[in-house]
């Protein structure tokens, strides 16, 4: 058993990197993962529970294959628990398929940097578990080896779910922005009265004369 640690510090709110966390797949930077299913998600004291079923593809070498039956496409179950009110997002994913002398324990946490937080941390934890009567502890380190590069283009994928989730947000508020404008300049041209060349009304009192009682004493 081999396990594999390491900590990222992403400089944006924890809303932010959680959301992109969430959906950081598919991205273009890391093409390991070739397919998401939803299982189950429910919602339990605020809480949101998320199943999936995580189909990936890694490059094995032949002979790593050859001793562990992994021929390098995983399945995997993802569990993920995400508390609004704390800020924490934990994501737990364990292999279902492959040799019975593989195991993959994965487990990360998103929570804000308690030093700055408008900063987000990412705990990762993978522990990887061969038994093979030999050769056990090279395979182990060969698979912490493809696990650490996917990380690395992982968080980078979180970024880039990051850009376009604010490219998207740009266009919305530039859209709206429109919108708004174009209202507002309809509705001022309504609201200036119209100017009338007609004559004018106006109202006449009488020209006859006016008489008044006066009490002689």
């Amino acid at each position: 058993m081999r396990i594999w640690s390491s900590e990222h510090t992403f400089d944006h709110e924890w809303e932010t990197v959680a959301m992109a966390a969430f959906k950081k797949y598919p991205n273009p930077l890391n093409r390991a993962v070739t397919g998401i299913d939803v299982v189950k998600q429910t919602l339990e004291a605020g809480k949101i529970l998320t199943e999936r079923i995580i189909q990936s593809h890694f490059s094995i070498p032949s002979w790593a294959t050859k001793l562990t039956g992994f021929s390098g496409t995983q399945y995997s179950h993802e569990y993920t628990v995400i508390d609004p009110h704390r800020k924490e997002f934990s994501l737990t994913t364990r292999n279902l398929n492959g040799s019975s002398f593989l195991r993959v324990d994965e487990k990360l946490t998103y929570k804000p940097d308690q030093e700055d937080p408008n900063k987000t941390v990412l705990k990762q934890d993978v522990i990887v578990t061969i038994t093979l009567p030999a050769f056990a502890d090279y395979c182990e380190k060969t698979f912490l080896s493809i696990y650490s590069q996917n990380a690395s283009k992982g968080r980078q994928g979180v970024e880039w779910v990051i850009d376009n989730l604010k490219k998207e947000y740009e266009e919305i508020s530039k859209k709206v922005s429109s919108e708004v404008h174009e209202m507002s300049e309809k509705m001022r041209h309504w609201s200036i009265p119209s100017t009338s060349s007609g004559p004018s009304c106006t109202s006449s009192t009488s020209s006859g004369p006016t008489t008044s009682s006066s009490k002689s004493q």
